[in-house]
């Protein structure tokens, strides 16, 4: 259920809990994409653009009256890594309203091109190549429980909420929550029919996934889920999420994780993982990526 850049993932957590919000933070801090800011180096890996941006500064385009840029080579893309704006001051400051060739043609020292016309600013000293360390297993910018999905885990599907109680944001409200959870021992009925709403029993999703399967439904047509997130501590960070995102690949520590064989694609782990864990329970979270 990938909808723009936005997800839903089935996160697997205890089925008693005193607070969900603690439960989905540890599950899921692992995943947050980041770099030296969010993460220790010794948790991070080189995401090396060198080469990307050898094809960029090589690859032929045209600028348009508009400001917008067409791509002419059958292979080359647009990257996130130009600045546009960069560009267009170029151009103006050179007289042209537009432009078609190559940026190697422009600026044909590479490096210099770099500088000019990206974020780059240097190359990496440990490696000599242009990059940044991010978190390789970074797979959510922000998530909250139930969000543009909300009610689809338990198919009691409802509106957004404007605010969502339980979230990767802010987290003064939380500790207001927190302190009037043990003060009188509940919670804000926000919070309670968030948790109704989007939180289910694990064997309770097996059956489902059964009748569609054996009634020849198309699970995916059924809330199959963006990512499955197994529990927390049980089995390396890096193997505990899987998706069913194209340009991400399951990892062999996931399939060994849930004993399925090498080949064994997302639909047919997700099930091995309800089977697994049908005594927990899977809180439904809308996660950007």
């Amino acid at each position: 259920m990938v909808e723009s850049m936005y997800g839903l993932a089935h996160v697997l957590v205890p089925r008693a809990f005193t607070s969900l919000q603690s439960e989905l933070d540890r599950t899921l801090a692992p995943f947050k994409r980041g770099g030296e800011d969010a993460f220790p180096r010794d948790k991070l890996a080189f995401d090396d653009a060198t080469d990307r941006l050898a094809r960029l500064h090589r690859a032929k385009f045209r600028l348009n009256i508009d400001g917008s840029l067409t791509w002419l080579d059958g292979d080359a893309t647009p990257s996130f890594d130009l600045r546009l704006t960069r560009l267009a001051e170029h151009l103006a400051a050179c007289r042209l309203d537009t432009f078609e060739g190559m940026f190697a043609e422009i600026e044909p020292d590479f490096d210099a091109f770099v500088r000019r016309f990206t974020d780059y600013q240097r190359r990496a000293p440990e490696t000599g190549r242009y990059g940044r360390w991010l978190n390789p297993i970074g797979y959510w910018d922000w998530w909250e429980l139930g969000g543009r999905f909300n009610g689809v885990i338990t198919d009691d599907r409802r509106p957004a909420g404007a605010e969502q109680v339980i979230s990767s944001g802010p987290s003064s409200g939380r500790a207001m929550l927190g302190n009037i959870v043990e003060a009188f021992g509940t919670r804000p009925r926000q919070d309670e029919a968030a948790i109704e709403a989007n939180v289910e029993l694990v064997e309770t999703l097996k059956l489902a996934g059964d009748r569609d399967r054996d009634g020849g439904l198309p699970t995916a047509e059924r809330g199959l889920p963006t990512a499955i997130v197994l529990p927390f501590g049980y089995c390396a960070d890096e193997d505990r999420w899987f998706d069913r995102i194209g340009w991400h690949e399951i990892r062999p520590g996931t399939r060994t994780a849930l004993g399925g064989p090498a080949d064994a694609d997302f639909q047919r782990l997700a099930r091995a993982a309800y089977e697994l864990f049908s005594p927990l329970a899977a809180a439904g979270v809308a996660y950007h990526f």
